[in-house]
């Protein structure tokens, strides 16, 4: 290493991970987790959609879908890299828009159900009513029992009296919610709220496997990027799955 690097008797210490380490680290990592995720139901046809997220709001609707992922700033008037509300996935059609908020060491809150029904509020004003609306929570399995009283909720139901609730938002979802009280009442009218584990997402997924023709190129692709996120699932310390279970698929509601 060149002197000028050091000078005056200084020194530079280099911190060195072991590969054991690193991969460690990597598999406690949400993000890593949610990127995996984001690529994973970027790419999925829309029936994948609608057997693992909407089959649980009761939300029926044929697509198809848009992402919305990280171009949201510049779709709802935030700015380019602002982080006003960070969503972990975002479906939308002409007939309605998903949310997907995902969950593993940290609790979740009724701030976050309002930074959703701020994302539903922004995607109508954007492209127009939608006829569902819908948020679906993924959790550990020991965390479903008491999620909606985490939530301050008494069960997955909302209304408008959510609006007079004292929260701490970042302020474009403060003055949205005393701007535009008409509209987002309305998202609270309308959305639907269900909440799964992470468990029963790998159980579906393992049934949507089940019912590929792995002779055709499509399926094959398809079976090859759930085997990528499920994985992830097993790898991850923070999903509540247990690798050593013997996993038994649950009903996907995948038609083919």
């Amino acid at each position: 290493m060149p002197e000028s690097y050091a000078e005056n008797g200084r020194s530079l210490y280099v911190r060195k991970d072991t590969l054991s380490s690193l991969v460690d680290r990597l598999h406690s990592s949400e993000e890593v987790l949610n990127h995996v995720f984001n690529l994973t139901f970027s790419v999925v046809a829309d029936d994948v959609i609608r057997a693992t997220f909407l089959s649980h709001l009761g939300i029926h609707d044929e697509g198809p879908f848009t992402v919305i992922g990280r171009e949201a700033g510049e779709r709802y008037g935030w700015g380019k890299n602002a982080n006003v509300a960070q969503q972990d996935g975002f479906f939308v059609s002409n007939a309605s828009a998903v949310a997907i908020e995902l969950k593993l060491k940290a609790p979740s809150s009724a701030a976050q159900i309002a930074k959703y029904a701020a994302l539903l509020a922004w995607e109508e004003m954007v492209s127009g009513p939608k006829k569902e609306l819908g948020l679906l929570f993924i959790v550990p399995e020991e965390t479903v029992a008491l999620h909606w009283t985490k939530c301050g909720l008494q069960g997955p139901t909302i209304d408008r009296r959510f609006l007079n609730r004292e929260l701490e938002l970042p302020r474009r979802i403060a003055d949205l919610f005393a701007q535009q009280q008409e509209v987002v009442g309305s998202v609270l009218d309308r959305m639907r709220l269900a909440v799964i584990s992470w468990a029963t997402l790998r159980s579906q997924l393992i049934a949507i496997q089940g019912q590929l023709r792995i002779i055709e190129a499509g399926d094959q692709t398809l079976h090859r990027v759930l085997n990528g996120f499920i994985a992830q699932l097993d790898a991850h310390h923070d999903t509540g799955l247990d690798a050593s279970r013997s996993w038994q698929p649950a009903v996907s509601g995948l038609h083919r």
